[in-house]
């Protein structure tokens, strides 16, 4: 009984262990919440002007309680542009890729960097009825996602 009682102890113990280990280990998961928090998100998804069955998109980024500072991704389908401003004080790096045809893959992916105050277009040869995406966000912290079709 005594060796029983012992393993069950042992038991007990590394079971509590490994909870703690597991509590520990979200710690940084929560701390990255808190920091995702101060930026708030968005996505502005309208049917395209001149391109039908197309999309426009605008994804957005700005300081939660300040939309002084921020940045967005305008993806245009007509004329297969993107325009990225940033204007939030901080780096932010912006994105656009599309899919193949069968759309089970990304085949084009471009990104880039823009520090604030900056603003870029840049223009595309992206086929009819590609699924699209942009996105812009702070580097390794909050994102802003859109995704349709060009």
């Amino acid at each position: 009984m005594q060796i029983l009682r012992r393993k069950n102890l042992t038991g007990v113990v590394g079971l509590m262990a490994a909870a703690l280990a597991a509590g520990v280990l979200t710690m940084p998961g929560q701390a990255h919440a808190a920091e995702a928090a101060y930026w708030t998100v968005d996505c502005d998804k309208t049917p395209a002007t001149g391109d039908p069955g197309a999309h426009d998109m605008i994804a957005m980024i700005y300081k939660t309680g300040d939309p002084n500072k921020g940045a967005i991704s305008s993806f245009h389908a007509a004329g297969e542009t993107l325009t990225i401003r940033n204007w939030s004080g901080a780096m932010m790096r912006f994105k656009i890729q599309w899919a193949n045809a069968a759309g089970n893959r990304i085949e084009k992916t471009w990104e880039y960097n823009l520090g604030t105050g900056g603003s870029q277009t840049h223009t595309f040869n992206i086929p009819e009825g590609r699924k699209v995406y942009t996105s812009v966000g702070t580097p390794g912290g909050s994102t802003a996602y859109c995704n349709g079709i060009s």
